[in-house]
């Protein structure tokens, strides 16, 4: 993978200097979406009340989320609860993408407690979300719980990046977490359509949507373990100066 040259020039900067604090890390953002989801959040910010700070959106996130768990949980009682969930990714989405921008917007980011803060709530707010789809008619803990854990790797090895080479990489592949609240929705929609046959089909024992899930996570980890070697053998030349 070609990384562009304004990337490695700032780890070389990064790598010739003795840094005494937290360097701010480069965002990287190549997700599908990231350019359309740049003009709605410019558009969100400069219409923000003052009293709005960045915190309050990071706890409006995550209580975005609780309204996923309640909503996919209550969907076994009627489908109408699923409207909880949607508008709880949409509130997750909303406080996850406007806390950081709103900080760099104001200029009054704190790289520290900012970011432990932001991220911190990120990982619990995706495992809300994924438990609740797994205890939906949607899904099955099993998958969901696979899923998460592909999410938990990206995430660490997201975080592991940050802090050695000082780039935050927002998606992989086209996919961040916006396009994956998307998607989440649309498989809902795909699942309530199919029906509950989706999920009884069986080989040799095994479900076969679980068998399949398997299968697509395995395939991932193989992606996940080559991007894991790809960016060693970039950055091993910077890192051991």
């Amino acid at each position: 993978m070609n990384y562009p040259s304004k990337i490695l020039q700032a780890l070389e900067v990064v790598a010739d200097q003795e840094v005494q604090k937290p360097v701010h890390h480069l965002r990287v953002n190549n997700s599908l979406l990231a350019y359309y989801e740049h003009k709605v959040l410019a558009w969100l910010v400069a219409r923000l009340p003052l009293f709005v700070a960045p915190d309050h959106m990071t706890v409006v996130g995550l209580f975005g989320a609780v309204f996923v768990l309640g909503g996919f949980v209550a969907s076994h009682l009627s489908l109408w609860f699923l409207c909880f969930a949607f508008f709880g990714l949409s509130l997750n989405w909303l406080g996850d993408s406007l806390d950081g921008t709103i900080a760099r917007y104001r200029n009054i980011e704190r790289p520290d407690f900012g970011y432990f803060f932001d991220h911190s709530c990120d990982l619990i707010s995706m495992t809300l979300i994924f438990v609740g789809l797994g205890l939906s008619p949607f899904f099955t803990m099993f998958s969901a719980l696979l899923a998460l854990s592909m999410y938990l790797l990206f995430s660490s090895y997201t975080y592991l990046k940050v802090l050695i080479l000082k780039i935050h990489h927002l998606a992989y592949h086209g996919m961040g977490a916006t396009e994956l609240r998307i998607l989440i929705m649309v498989w809902v929609f795909v699942a309530f359509s199919l029906g509950p046959q989706l999920f009884e089909a069986h080989f040799f024992g095994l479900r076969r949507f679980d068998l399949t899930i398997l299968v697509m996570w395995s395939v991932v980890f193989v992606i996940f373990v080559w991007k894991v070697w790809s960016d060693v053998r970039h950055f091993r030349p910077i890192l051991d100066k």
